[in-house]
């Protein structure tokens, strides 16, 4: 079991990987970290968020958060757009580019997602879903 599980999780990764470069190489991103690439995805997630926003998100303080969106903005992934409610307050918007990168990224998991779905029995597949949905709760419990 140990062995296959650590092919599996090795494989997988090794697997995202590639399809997160593939993205940003479609989408003509370049030059990004893990942690702007997450940035980015939060930013696609939440849609429109404030920096306060993108920062309990993340689990960081507001300041790292306004160091790593500046960071998206010089490099021209994201844009930030000052509120006209309160001008303390600014939303951060993704590039079309940035746009682009995460419409990809979700269609390659999309279609990772019907692989598996596709390579196992139905019982099969509600087993993994009962197995997976215990190792996540696990996992946010740690």
């Amino acid at each position: 079991m140990e062995k296959v599980l650590r092919e599996f999780i090795t494989t997988l990764d090794t697997s995202f990987k590639r399809l997160v470069e593939d993205a940003m190489e479609t989408a003509g991103v370049k030059n990004l970290s893990v942690n702007q690439i997450q940035y980015i995805e939060v930013i696609g997630k939440l849609g429109n968020p404030t920096l306060s926003e993108i920062a309990s998100e993340l689990n960081i303080t507001k300041a790292s958060a306004t160091a790593g969106v500046n960071k998206l903005v010089n490099l021209g992934y994201a844009e930030k757009n000052q509120s006209n409610v309160d001008k303390r307050i600014y939303h951060v918007s993704l590039t079309q580019t940035s746009e682009k990168f995460i419409q990809l990224e979700q269609q390659a998991l999309e279609e990772y997602v019907s692989f598996i779905s596709q390579s196992l029995t139905k019982e099969e597949e509600d087993q993994f879903s009962s197995t997976l949905n215990k190792l996540v709760k696990g996992f946010y419990k740690r």
